[in-house]
């Protein structure tokens, strides 16, 4: 028995000895991980180079040391770094990524694009890879394989949608192969014609437009007054009338805007000031008040209405009308106004939109008046293409008090 007694307790030696050693390696691996994790959070080349010693089958260290290495210039450590961390994880698209970088750093072109597609094959959806493949192989001068990846980009990413576009374009200078890879998101569309906007390449932005036209599905029509706005500033009136019919063709509210027989849009006041494209446009005046009035009107249920009280000419509101060259308007508006106090009343005027000469006005309001028709006939010159409807007192320098509202404004072709 003392014998059996003996034996057990020297197998319980046993086990202790080899739990405490397992226990002392655990403690030794948590104590040199937690080390080289410290030593790689300072980010300095030395700490990394330290992480890697402790840590030598870790892919992450030597990716990190690849990096640092980089960016002292030395591109051959660097690229042994990256190859032994892609061989000890090769299931890591950054790794590739950042070996691509190290291999085209050193002049290797042909282990670059391997490295690049190698990142592909592990992580072909991921945005953020898609970017930094298609600018690689940008440089590399493959577009055919960038405009895959940023294909990726727009179609997932919508903070990379702007700057994808601002590449392809300064790469490219061509819309077409770009409009190719634009998911069918009008959002992204829009960005698209607002870069071209932005950069004064309208012709392109036309050509985008038209096909953005032809989406299944077209955002909120404000989102796209900008191109409109664009275009007129530009002076290109005639496609900024067309982009606003088509708008008009894909909008109920736009569409509301138009009325039969008269170019003036919203004429009675009755839908939302745009202040942009061919809607009404208010800009704040001293001394006159503008509002919306619905309790004195001549149709449709609102007016607007101008209250002076002091001077002022052009009162803020105005819209823009597109109009042919050489030919006669007839402008006509039905106004009221109450204890008008003045030396000369408020009318309605038409000016050339680009030469900014008043081509015709109607005849002054003053006093208190009811509702009445004021009208007045204007030629087009030769240039003119835009005509700009305001409501003027000429010269404002002088004194009014009093109420002025307008309503039912029409322009018609004779």
């Amino acid at each position: 028995m003392p014998g059996r007694a003996n034996q057990s307790w020297a197998k319980r030696l046993i086990l202790f000895a080899v739990c405490l050693g397992c226990f002392g390696a655990y403690i030794w691996f948590a104590v040199t991980a937690y080390r080289a994790a410290r030593f790689a959070e300072r980010s300095d080349r030395q700490s990394t180079e330290k992480a890697v010693a402790l840590a030598p089958k870790d892919a992450t260290y030597h990716d990190l040391l690849c990096r640092g290495l980089m960016y002292s210039s030395q591109e051959s450590r660097a690229v042994e770094e990256c190859t032994k961390a892609s061989e000890l994880n090769p299931y890591s698209s950054t790794i590739w990524l950042d070996l691509a970088q190290a291999q085209y750093a050193s002049g290797k072109r042909e282990l670059t694009d391997i490295a690049i597609r190698k990142a592909l094959a592990v992580d072909p959806t991921t945005p953020d890879t898609a970017w930094s493949a298609a600018n690689f192989f940008l440089i590399e001068g493959d577009t055919a394989d960038a405009l895959k990846q940023f294909a990726i980009v727009l179609r997932q990413e919508p903070s990379l949608v702007d700057p994808a576009l601002s590449v392809c374009w300064q790469s490219l200078h061509n819309a077409g192969p770009i409009e190719s890879i634009l998911p069918r998101n009008p959002t992204v569309y829009l960005a698209f014609i607002k870069l071209l906007v932005s950069i004064g390449e309208l012709e392109p932005a036309e050509q985008v437009w038209s096909a953005f036209m032809q989406l299944d599905n077209v955002p909120d029509y404000h989102a796209c007054l900008f191109y409109i706005d664009a275009l007129l500033h530009a002076g290109d009136v005639a496609q900024a009338s067309n982009a606003w019919r088509q708008l008009a063709a894909r909008s109920a509210a736009v569409k509301a805007y138009f009325q039969p027989d008269n170019l003036v849009m919203d004429a009675s006041f009755t839908d939302e000031i745009l202040n942009s494209a061919f809607g009404w446009r208010f800009a704040p005046r001293p001394q006159i008040s503008a509002a919306l009035d619905r309790t004195e009107f001549h149709s449709g249920g609102r007016s607007i209405r101008l209250i002076y009280d002091g001077s002022g000419s052009d009162a803020g509101i105005s819209q823009y009308i597109a109009v042919k060259a050489n030919t006669k308007y007839r402008l006509s508006a039905w106004v009221k106004s109450d204890g008008l106090e003045t030396a000369n009343g408020p009318a309605l005027a038409l000016t050339d939109g680009y030469g900014n000469q008043v081509l015709g006005a109607t005849e002054e309001t003053a006093g208190t008046t009811g509702w009445h028709r004021v009208e007045t006939d204007v030629v087009t010159g030769p240039d003119t293409k835009l005509l700009i409807l305001t409501i003027l007192r000429r010269p404002g320098e002088t004194h009014i008090e009093g109420k002025f509202w307008v309503d039912d404004i029409v322009l018609q072709p004779l």
